[in-house]
């Protein structure tokens, strides 16, 4: 008997194992992403993490004096909005590798992995 059969069966087992292990560093890699948007003059800086959840909030003591409640607001929602949006970046460009080949970018619907962005539709998913 020859090991000739066999060998199609080793390397969809070698293929099998490196998948895995690069499912497994896309895991970890998608579990460090994060992003840090801060306003230009540096009175608001925000961190959010990889499911978009905001980290943590820094303002400059100066923010107290150069912007009312209205205008802070509005700019923490900004910083966030960026925030997000780099997150989001960080994370279609580690699961790109993964997308079919030949699959253009309409093809394949990343959103359900990725945090909401302020442009993102506030509907329910559908079932069936």
């Amino acid at each position: 008997m020859s090991a000739e059969p066999d060998a199609p069966l080793g390397i969809l087992g070698d293929d099998y194992t490196r998948r895995i292990e690069q499912l497994k560093e896309m895991r970890r890699e998608l579990a460090e992403v994060g992003a840090t948007a801060k306003r230009p003059d540096g009175l608001v800086t925000v961190v959010v993490g990889s499911q978009g959840q905001v980290k943590d909030i820094r303002l400059d003591p100066r923010v107290y004096r150069k912007l009312d409640s209205g205008e802070l607001a509005a700019a923490i929602m900004e910083m966030i909005s960026q925030a997000t949006a780099e997150v989001s970046k960080q994370m279609q460009t580690i699961m790109t590798p993964f997308v079919p080949a030949g699959t253009s970018d309409e093809g394949i619907d990343l959103s359900g992995f990725l945090p909401k962005t302020e442009d993102a539709e506030d509907t329910e998913p559908r079932n069936g």
